[in-house]
């Protein structure tokens, strides 16, 4: 298979960026004074850190997403020109951000008290500070000096009718959601957090007329919401109601951790309380709501900074430790993230998704050994879960055992329970698998199920088109199948040139051109895709160009075992073609 596949695979099966040093930062121990300051001695003091180094290491360190470093960087700044306004509010973000609670809020009150006018985080993390206190007036005076703008049109409503409540004022709490009317796609918020105050207030018909209007939306797929509704049912003497409730959820969402606990926990009779009790649960939960609507529009910074404010107020929240967790994740601070992963307690229904991936995060950090070791006893301790299968699958992939994956891969299909939704990704990713161990006939037959599952998934017409045409099986069929994809993702750059590779091979070289030229536009770092070009530029006779393309290839890295090849077409171009007789 070409070496394009390989290339492709983690981008074709893995389910905001950067970790590690600032390599050339300014050094946060020192600074030497330049040589041509030298004295005539020839060598000077080494000199203290300056501001100015200081703060500039520090914005670098920012922009590269090390929170950590930033936050020392600037700290040091700090410390020598602590009158600064504008450091002092950089800073107090930059502490945020790095999730150091103790020292924002440090911060927070400094600027408090210079009376910094227009700072809206500072003014939050007081107001939080003092629901955490229960101190509700003073929270609520916090919160009037924050500007609705950003993501606080979303925020200050939901925060300030917490706070109204743990005044006192119920009515007024309720009326405070209003605001967010103003907006769309707030809806669903809005009766979420009505359901919730009412709840918490005793207003049993409001908080049931809200519950059931959050439910009829897209937010029925919240495990929040169906959880405090099933509570709020059995607390109405509702069992009956509740279970439908958790197993009509547990159908959609089978492998949901929280509503299977929920569910157990109820067959044996323990009791089903409300995940928000009193005025400061309401508040995390509301940094809690915020935290993922922001992040699923990719504010990956402002949800994080959401989810440790809501840990302010509710340590054990479980939920924001996950989400804190899956964050670090995506910005490949394994590390970090594994620490959020050890907060959630081991009685909480995240705890077994906390340990699979921290499994991950070991293999990644190095120790693929002890992650194979905690995954395969995780797989044995629970054999009717296939997630730690899964990802055994998925790192072996990563490691390229290709027979332990189809291995791993394998068991999931076998044990699949009532995950069945995942059975067309698992054939999928077994028939990569076997198509990289040149089991073509078993990769075939996985594919082509997937596709039986999953009909008309671009990617999977994608690999199995391509491995069509790659092989000169079935091109008719082949073809068929990418164009289909192409039209489905006509951005994806692979994709395209599985179609230009696909004409190239049934002799059609100028459609190969005009497919290949797209996808190198699309995707001009690949170096299959450039090789595939020049293969057609040297088809159409446009040789100069193909050997450019193939020297591009090279330029571009690719696989090892293409170099050779590669570099005889620079030397002797394309075979001629065999005429058939």
């Amino acid at each position: 298979m070409a070496a394009r596949q390989k290339k492709r695979i983690k981008i074709l099966l893995t389910s905001v960026v950067m970790l590690g040093a600032l390599g050339a930062c300014v050094s946060a121990e020192k600074e030497r004074v330049p040589l041509f300051f030298l004295d005539e001695g020839g060598v000077t003091e080494v000199s203290p850190p300056s501001y100015t180094g200081q703060y500039l290491a520090g914005r670098q360190a920012f922009r590269e997403k090390n929170t950590a470093a930033a936050a020392t960087f600037f700290d040091n700044a700090l410390a020598q020109q602590f009158q600064d306004n504008i450091l002092l509010q950089n800073t107090f973000q930059i502490a945020l951000a790095n999730g150091n609670m103790e020292r924002a809020l440090e911060l927070a009150k400094e600027i408090a008290s210079r009376e910094i006018s227009n700072d809206n985080g500072a003014n939050l993390i007081l107001a939080i500070d003092s629901i955490r206190l229960k101190n509700f007036e003073a929270a609520h005076g916090y919160l009037k000096k924050t500007k609705s703008s950003g993501f606080y049109v979303l925020l200050k409503p939901v925060l300030t009718s917490w706070v109204l409540l743990g005044q006192g004022d119920v009515e007024r709490a309720l009326a405070a959601l209003d605001s967010l009317d103003k907006y769309d796609g707030f809806k669903v918020l809005k009766s979420y957090h009505l359901a919730l105050l009412a709840h918490v207030s005793g207003r049993r018909d409001l908080a049931r007329s809200q519950y059931e209007d959050a439910m009829k939306g897209p937010a029925a797929r919240a495990v929040r919401l169906v959880q405090s509704y099933g509570a709020f049912l059995i607390e109405d003497g509702e069992v009956k109601a509740a279970k439908s409730l958790f197993k009509n959820y547990q159908k959609k969402y089978p492998l949901s951790p929280t509503i299977n606990q929920v569910l157990a926990d109820l067959g044996v009779g323990k009791p089903i309380l409300s995940p928000i009790k009193d005025v400061v649960d309401g508040a995390a939960e509301a940094l809690y709501s915020s935290a993922t609507i922001v992040g699923r529009e990719k504010g990956n910074g402002v949800a994080a900074s959401y989810a440790y404010l809501a840990l302010m107020l509710a340590p054990d929240l479980a939920v924001a430790n996950a989400l804190l967790a899956e964050i670090s994740e995506d910005q490949k601070k394994w590390e970090q993230a594994l620490s959020f992963y050890k907060k959630i307690p081991l009685d909480s229904p995240y705890a077994q998704n906390a340990k699979i991936r921290s499994s991950w995060i070991i293999y990644k950090l190095g120790n693929a050994e002890e992650a194979i070791t905690n995954l395969e006893k995780m797989a044995l301790d629970n054999p009717d879960e296939i997630e730690a299968l899964v990802v055994l699958a998925d790192l072996n992939r990563d490691l390229k055992n290709w027979e332990s994956a189809a291995n791993a891969y394998g068991r999931a299909i076998d044990n699949i329970g009532a995950a069945k939704g995942r059975l067309w990704s698992l054939h999928y990713a077994r028939g990569i698998a076997y198509e990289r161990l040149n089991e073509w006939p078993l990769a075939e037959a996985d594919l082509l199920k997937a596709l039986e599952l999953r009909p008309d998934h671009p990617q999977i017409l994608n690999y199995l088109g391509y491995s069509w045409a790659d092989r000169g099986e079935n091109l008719e069929g082949a073809k068929g199948m990418l164009i289909k994809a192409v039209s489905l993702r006509p951005r994806d750059g692979y994709i395209v040139d599985s179609l230009g590779w696909l004409y190239f091979r049934i002799n059609e070289f100028e459609n190969a051109t005009t497919q290949l030229e797209k996808a190198v536009a699309l995707q001009p770092e690949d170096p299959t895709i450039n090789d595939h070009l020049g293969d057609a530029y040297w088809r159409v006779n446009r040789l100069d160009e193909a050997r450019y393309q193939w020297q591009r290839a090279l330029w571009l890295d690719p696989e090892e075992e293409f170099i050779p090849l590669i570099r005889q077409k620079l030397d002797a171009g394309l075979p001629a073609i065999q005429k058939t007789q």
